[in-house]
């Protein structure tokens, strides 16, 4: 009897190291993309401090909806569309990745406001020291879309879990 209860506590020790591997796994990939979308943001070299490139923009959507209005006027307006689907895109893919990293490390259902709440301030956080710093363009688009980003990192994260295609589980 014992022996049997050995092998399966010996099972289930090495089944925890597993996933403590994998959760420690998943804290690196989370700081290295921290440190990349700060990166990417302030130091960048095509950012200059101190430069303003345009105002605030306060209201959300509004610079979105000013794009569609203004690249709408005329179809020769292609490189307005094509900067603002990259803006679009680009500001939903960027924060993706924090959504799915940060499901990764909670445990279950409850933690999807958690997610989406610190995914909101971290993006908040970027955008007012774009604005304090001079770096870049305070926009509140950028916010909502980043947010948006990190719930469909979420959504990825728990579709990827139900098929068992993830590797880190939720357990502690």
């Amino acid at each position: 009897m014992s022996v049997v209860l050995n092998k399966k506590s010996e099972r289930e020790i090495k089944e925890r190291m597993a996933i403590r591997l994998k959760r420690s796994t998943v804290i690196i990939l989370l700081v290295v993309y921290i440190l990349a979308v700060i990166y990417v943001v302030f130091l960048d070299p095509t950012r200059v401090a101190g430069e303003r490139y345009a105002e605030p923009r306060w209201m959300p959507l509004k610079s979105t909806y000013d794009f569609i209005i203004e690249a709408g006027k005329s179809v020769r307006y292609i490189r307005y569309w094509a900067f603002f689907l990259l803006n679009l895109i680009g500001n939903v893919i960027m924060f993706m990745p924090l959504g799915f990293l940060l499901e990764a490390l909670s445990a279950g259902a409850a933690n999807k406001i958690r997610v989406i709440t610190i995914a909101f301030f971290f993006s908040l956080s970027i955008e007012l020291l774009q604005l304090v710093l001079m770096i870049g363009v305070y926009d509140a688009d950028d916010i909502v879309l980043n947010t948006l980003g990190a719930w469909l990192g979420l959504c990825m994260y728990r579709k990827m879990a139900k098929k068992n295609v993830i590797l880190v589980h939720n357990n502690s």
